[in-house]
């Protein structure tokens, strides 16, 4: 399980633990260049992400709450349920307090996937897309976010 925040200067990427596997860099400049062979485009599917770390101290859970229904009932079928959640990120070396005012997070578009880390991004499910819309940065990094 990891995050992902989208920020003006790139995508940051975060777990539990360091991730391996297919976010591992080849040591090939991805350039978006053909092979000699012709077969492949240097980089296609890869995800290049600026920072790759393991900071997250907790997920917190998913929540949803259910908007009030309509009396009108074309208004009730078109009505759907928001999804919230909370994750802290390790900030005990000041990490994200000195790059915050820098590269701002709030508003920015954030994720969560699932996956091995073995498969390709692509096939990893994403249980949660929304923005950023509160953080608070101490010890921890807080992170609140709302699907939109």
């Amino acid at each position: 399980m990891y995050v992902t925040i989208q920020t003006h200067f790139g995508t940051r990427a975060y777990a539990e633990k360091e991730m391996g596997g297919v976010f591992e860099g080849t040591g090939v400049f991805l350039d978006g260049s053909w092979t000699l062979d012709g077969s492949v485009i240097l980089g296609a599917g890869a995800i290049g992400f600026m920072e790759k770390a393991a900071r997250v101290l907790d997920f917190g859970s998913f929540e949803r709450t259910i908007q009030p229904m309509s009396q009108d009932i074309l208004t009730a079928f078109s009505s759907k349920q928001l999804q919230h959640i909370s994750v802290s990120l390790d900030n005990a070396d000041d990490h994200f307090a000195k790059m915050i005012p820098t590269e701002p997070f709030l508003g920015r578009p954030i994720s969560v996937y699932v996956g091995f880390e073995d498969e390709p991004p692509v096939n990893h499910l994403r249980p949660f897309a929304g923005i950023i819309t509160e953080l608070s940065v101490m010890d921890t990094l807080e992170l609140e976010a709302d699907e939109r």
